[in-house]
């Protein structure tokens, strides 16, 4: 084999091209054997079907919370709205997906029509994992072996993007079907959500829990005092003197005093159930998930195409500098 040789700095690629072209052959049948790999490559991949959605919050929540503000002050209740802030970080949308809440909710997700087959079934036998791996316990923050498999495949399957300038919030599901990718992909924008509303609601919830145990409490007391003032008064109806209007009096004062705890409580409930309204973030669904139609990969002409251009560009380089490895071996073993 001729020498490239090189002079003044520039390449002799009429040399080059001569020493490509003694090795036509070698380049020829090694880039058809990466060329055939590529195809073998293609065709043992795995068929993945990938379904998406986009959402964002809903600016009418403002809208919202500015009306409940008005209805609220009709009745006399102050929701205070100008301190409130309905924003979601843009970190808590892949937080939530990461967490073992959202990962248990959706693999117990039916993920087929006819709500047959649920994903963590049709995730243990497609990849076939051994069951003994799944042991229970009752503690909730217990992950078995089995169960950390799951999730571990569920991050290649649940994907998510949060575009934080337009606060626009994608979700994608990759699966072997297209139906069961819809599904997923559903499912889990749902849960994912559910659980944001729930964490945003969670203090006005438990408020409007305490509120109402309040009331009902009271409820009972009043309704006893009631009772109390009406069987007194029954059983009085002839008696007039000073001790009947002293004991009925103790009971319409004890009577007021309720019914004034009763109403602030009640005022306080119908605060509470707007204030969780309020806090209640509304989502709006950009791009709703649809049945793909072509699969996402494998993208089989691509991967022949990879494989034989990578070929293509190892044989060449093989044959320009084939004789300067050669003659660089020798000289080390000299």
């Amino acid at each position: 084999m001729e020498n490239i040789n090189i002079h003044n700095d520039e390449i002799d690629f009429v040399q080059i091209a001569k020493t490509i072209w003694k090795g036509k052959r070698f380049v020829i049948l090694f880039s058809s054997f990466f060329v055939f790999i590529g195809i073998i490559t293609a065709l043992i991949s795995p068929i993945v079907y990938t379904s998406s959605s986009t959402f964002i919050l809903s600016s009418s929540n403002d809208n919202q919370t500015s009306s409940l503000g008005g209805v609220a002050s009709l009745v006399g209740i102050n929701l205070g709205v100008s301190g409130n802030d309905n924003r979601i970080p843009a970190t808590m949308y892949p937080t939530v997906v990461e967490s073992v809440e959202f990962k248990r909710q959706l693999l117990n997700e039916y993920i087929d029509e006819d709500k047959t087959v649920k994903l963590n079934s049709f995730l243990i036998k497609h990849y076939n994992l051994n069951i003994e791996d799944f042991t229970t316990n009752n503690n909730k923050f217990f992950v078995s072996k089995g169960e950390n498999d799951l999730f571990k495949i569920l991050k290649n399957i649940i994907l998510i993007s949060v575009n934080e300038k337009d606060r626009f919030i994608s979700i994608s599901a990759n699966m072997p079907t297209s139906e069961y990718a819809l599904s997923t992909c559903i499912s889990a924008r749902n849960i994912l959500q559910n659980i944001i509303i729930d964490s945003k609601i969670k203090s006005a919830k438990e408020n409007l829990k305490f509120t109402q145990e309040q009331l009902d409490l009271k409820k009972i007391e009043f309704d006893e005092v009631q009772d109390k003032i009406a069987y007194f008064e029954d059983s009085n109806l002839n008696i007039i003197n000073s001790k009947y209007r002293n004991e009925l009096d103790k009971l319409r004062a004890e009577f007021q005093i309720i019914n004034s705890v009763y109403t602030e409580l009640s005022k306080q409930l119908e605060q509470s159930k707007l204030q969780v309204s309020q806090d209640t973030p509304v989502f709006s669904v950009v791009k709703e998930a649809s049945m793909p139609v072509f699969r996402s990969s494998p993208k089989r002409a691509q991967t022949v195409l990879i494989f034989g251009v990578l070929g293509l560009l190892i044989s060449i380089i093989y044959v320009i500098a084939k004789e300067h490895i050669v003659k660089l071996i020798r000289e080390i073993n000299s």
